[in-house]
């Protein structure tokens, strides 16, 4: 050992006598015996290490494993064997070993119930020498000396034991080691414990996703044809691979006639005019019996059932699952083996999801005549509609498009564009933009497009979870035509009111240089100039929502939310602290990113966080913070005001709404500025809400997309 090794070691040994039951200050002299003890220190370390490494094992061979080699290294044997308890077994198995060699380790068994006196003793703590005699042949093959037997318990359940041998002179480790080998049980039971079990969940895990994926394929194969016979061959061969039957029959049934036809059959020898036959000879058969219950069985010997038809003398067990559509049988799928009880549970669970399956797949033979003349019917109203119709699977590829969408992007319409990758189809258009941007936020996504040849569409794309999305678009270049007239009229119009406003200003402000006023005149001069400073903040939101309507161009880019609510806060504070009001900023520094427009998202929370301040009442709380929420960014603005009632939340965000409650009659507001609030998060592809609750508060909650990098 190395000087710091036991310096480090010798460290961690008082730190651990220091934390024993003694709490005692250790003399120099035991401090200089510490010298003398470095092998049980060296042991204390082995054994410190083997308590962590073996937490870090949860495969039940690379435990077994390590175990062995370190408790070789411990005790200073030449071979360890570790054998765990077999799941539904009384049997110990070997699970891994060291020093073995060559020898054929993976044939150890140990039958310990019929060691009762052993398993006690391992009960209570306590080795056991076992000699070759008391094992059975293969093991005492393997160990071939006296060993020693640990076991390992928890909570009275043996989890596994371990055997330890020196092979050539067949010396034990002495007493003092199977004392400190001892102290190791319990963590070694608990991780072989937590290994089995996990070894166990794993099992049941990989035989659950083998399942899903052999369910998928079925539901893959199933969906790629219409035909009845291939539905009924694939559903049965599906049935016998995952039971290992030998047989398996499928049959329709008429609840009216209380019959059963259009039998498939595979994997019996008889003829089909054989078979036939045989159930023409049968009043019923369990394949009847059930369709009429609606109830499946499993026959464990069929021997014993009277209405078995023997459609072939070896086989011994069957079972049979009726095949439901909107509560009622349709059909019955059997299957059978030669093995007696040759089918449990989990093949009746599996063989009810393939008649599941196989209900839907024969309705969809049933009905594809009839789809495809919908389909036809579809196809005819699409192909004369003027709206811009199509359809994009989700894998990406069109599945459908009409007329119009060949003639609005100029697309050759001598070209079949169904299958084709919507992104390399539309590659050049800003249509592909808004399908990338839905495709990111989910759900429904509305957008304008202005087309090469000038025209303007409404762009609705909505996903389906069956269908994939759908895209729709109209034209509104007329109407937009009609919102420019209206947007300019508003511009002229505010420009000549704002004009005469100016000039009575600027009279007002001369009155009152050239004129010596009394107090009452003074109070009159500043009643006009604040009405026309309403007047004039009135003209310039009422522009501003005239321009964010039209279509107010973002220059967005990645932007800080942080940098955002501190500019939004700092020319808020003068307000806020008028009213003796604090202003609580939560927004931490690292919050991702926002795909936005930087000044007008100031604008945004600027007037949320003024409406926070001037619909509180004095020496009140304003609350800002953000949380991440997938790919979108949530801010919150939360204050503890008056509330708003439940029939004013549903109209704050029209234009001029204003609520009129007597505690906000005195505060004033043009009653726009939740209306462009809303029209500024929306043009950014974010969402608005209110929560609030009279006298107790409102709070403001934005989602806005997060910038690509995050």
């Amino acid at each position: 050992m190395r000087p710091s090794d036991y310096a480090t070691i010798k460290h961690k040994f008082l730190h651990l006598l220091h934390q024993t039951a003694w709490q005692k200050p250790m003399a120099a002299t035991d401090l200089q015996n510490l010298d003398a003890h470095a092998g049980e220190l060296e042991y204390l370390r082995a054994a410190h290490y083997l308590t962590l490494h073996l937490g870090t094992l949860l495969e039940l061979k690379p435990l077994a494993k390590a175990l062995a080699q370190m408790l070789a290294e411990l005790s200073g044997v030449e071979r360890v064997l570790v054998l765990v308890v077999e799941r539904d077994n009384d049997m110990l198995r070997y699970a891994g070993g060291y020093g073995l060699g060559e020898l054929r380790a993976e044939q150890a068994l140990y039958p310990f119930t019929e060691r009762a006196n052993v398993i006690e003793a391992w009960h209570k703590g306590e080795d056991v020498v076992l000699q070759p005699n008391q094992m059975p042949i293969r093991l005492a093959d393997l160990v071939g000396q006296p060993c020693l037997s640990i076991g390992f318990f928890v909570q009275d359940v043996l989890q596994g034991a371990a055997f330890l041998v020196n092979p050539a002179d067949g010396k034990l480790p002495e007493a003092q080691t199977r004392r400190l080998l001892q102290a190791l049980v319990p963590t070694v039971a608990i991780a072989m414990r937590n290994a089995r079990e996990h070894s166990v969940m794993t099992e049941t895990l990989a035989n659950k996703m083998q399942e899903h994926q052999m369910l998928r394929r079925i539901d893959r194969d199933l969906l790629d044809t219409i035909e009845l016979d291939s539905v009924f061959t694939m559903t049965l061969d599906w049935a016998m691979r995952f039971t290992t039957a030998q047989a398996a029959t499928l049959a329709l049934y008429d609840q009216e006639a209380d019959s059963l036809y259009g039998y498939v059959d595979l994997g019996y020898v008889l003829s089909p005019e054989q078979v036939q036959a045989l159930r023409a000879d049968h009043d019923g058969s369990i394949a009847h019996r059930v369709a009429r219950s609606g109830r499946a069985e499993i026959v464990p010997d069929v021997s014993f059932d009277a209405a078995y038809i023997p459609l072939s003398d070896r086989m011994k067990s069957h079972i049979s699952v009726p095949i439901m559509r909107e509560d009622r049988v349709i059909g019955v799928i059997s299957v059978e083996s030669r093995r007696l009880d040759g089918f449990n549970e989990d093949h009746l669970e599996f063989i009810q999801k393939l008649a599941s399956r196989a209900g839907v797949a024969i309705d969809n033979a049933k009905l594809y005549t009839d789809t495809r003349r919908e389909r036809e019917k579809l196809s005819r109203i699409l192909s004369n509609t003027a709206d811009v119709v199509m359809v994009i699977g989700a894998e990406g590829n069109i599945g459908l498009i009409n007329q119009s969408a060949l003639s609005v992007f100029h697309l050759t319409p001598d070209i079949s564009y169904i299958g084709l990758p919507f992104e390399d189809v539309f590659a050049n258009s800003d249509l592909l933009k808004l399908f990338q941007r839905a495709r990111k936020l989910g759900g429904t996504t509305v957008g304008e497009l202005t087309t090469t040849d000038e025209r303007t569409f409404s762009v609705n794309l909505s996903h389906n979870d069956s269908i994939g999305w759908i895209v729709v678009m109209h034209d509104i270049t007329p109407l937009k035509e009609t919102d420019q007239l209206k947007t300019e009229l508003v511009h002229t119009v505010s420009h000549d009111l704002k004009q005469p406003l100016s000039i009575m200003n600027g009279y007002v402000e001369l009155l009152l240089m050239q004129e010596k006023l009394d107090a009452m005149g003074v109070n009159w001069v500043g009643m006009i100039q604040k009405s026309i400073h309403k007047m004039r903040q009135l003209i310039d939101d009422i522009l501003d929502l005239a321009r964010y309507e039209s279509g107010v161009a973002l220059e967005t880019r990645p932007t800080s939310i942080t940098s955002v609510i501190a500019e939004s806060i700092a020319e808020i504070a003068p307000a806020a602290e008028q009213k003796h009001t604090r202003i609580i900023n939560e927004v931490d520094s690292d919050v991702p990113m926002v795909d936005g427009d930087g000044p007008r998202l100031t604008q945004v929370f600027t007037n949320l966080i003024g409406n926070a301040v001037k619909y509180s009442p004095n020496e009140s709380e304003v609350h800002v913070s953000a949380q991440r929420k997938d790919a979108m960014l949530r801010i919150t603005v939360r204050d503890n005001g008056f509330g708003i009632a439940p029939e004013d939340q549903a109209r704050i965000f029209d234009r001029f709404f204003r609520v009129r409650r007597p505690e906000t009659r005195e505060i004033e507001g043009t009653g726009l500025g939740l209306a462009i609030v809303k029209k500024l998060v929306e043009a950014h592809g974010g969402e608005i809400g209110v929560d609030s609750h009279l006298g107790e508060g409102t709070a403001f909650y934005i989602t806005l997309p997060l910038a690509e990098a995050n």
